[in-house]
């Protein structure tokens, strides 16, 4: 009876082994799983980081550049736009409001051809559009310089 009791005793021991074993590498498997998370949010944290550096960088050269008049209020206007809306939504500035002068040259040239669209329209179609773009460029001319200062006091700071 004694080597029933020797048999029971080994198997149970390892049953209790091979679960240890494998609790064991559960363990380590969600500690590496861990160590990825981590290394996987450190990344996108960074990533995060460069994309706000270059979108903060891109939005000052842009705004000094329309100050400077080395860019047109209105191509201006669409690249800050697109910009903006791109900025982190955790510290993002109601940009309809903060910078009315903008968002009107924005909307008054965003459905505007660009490139080889314009090219291919008609050219008086070109000139009308010619004379509505640079028409807003000469009344909210105020305005943008405005909201242009704001901008560069907001984000070269940022």
């Amino acid at each position: 009876m004694t080597w029933w009791l020797i048999l029971l005793l080994t198997t149970a021991v390892l049953i209790v082994a091979g679960l240890a074993f494998y609790a064991g590498r559960l363990l380590w498997l969600l500690q590496q799983q861990k160590q990825q998370q981590q290394l996987a949010e450190q990344k996108a944290r960074q990533q995060q980081q460069e994309k706000k550096a270059y979108l903060q960088e891109s939005i000052v050269l842009i705004s000094r550049a329309m100050l400077e008049q080395q860019c047109e209020f209105s191509e201006g206007a669409l690249r800050l736009w697109v910009l903006l809306d791109h900025w982190p939504v955790a510290d993002k500035p109601d940009a309809v409001s903060s910078y009315p002068g903008i968002y009107q040259m924005y909307l008054t040239v965003k459905d505007m051809p660009t490139h080889q669209a314009r090219k291919d329209q008609d050219k008086k179609l070109t000139r009308q559009q010619d004379k509505v773009r640079l028409s807003a460029e000469k009344d909210l001319k105020a305005q943008i310089e405005v909201d242009l200062r704001l901008i560069l006091e907001r984000f070269q700071q940022a």
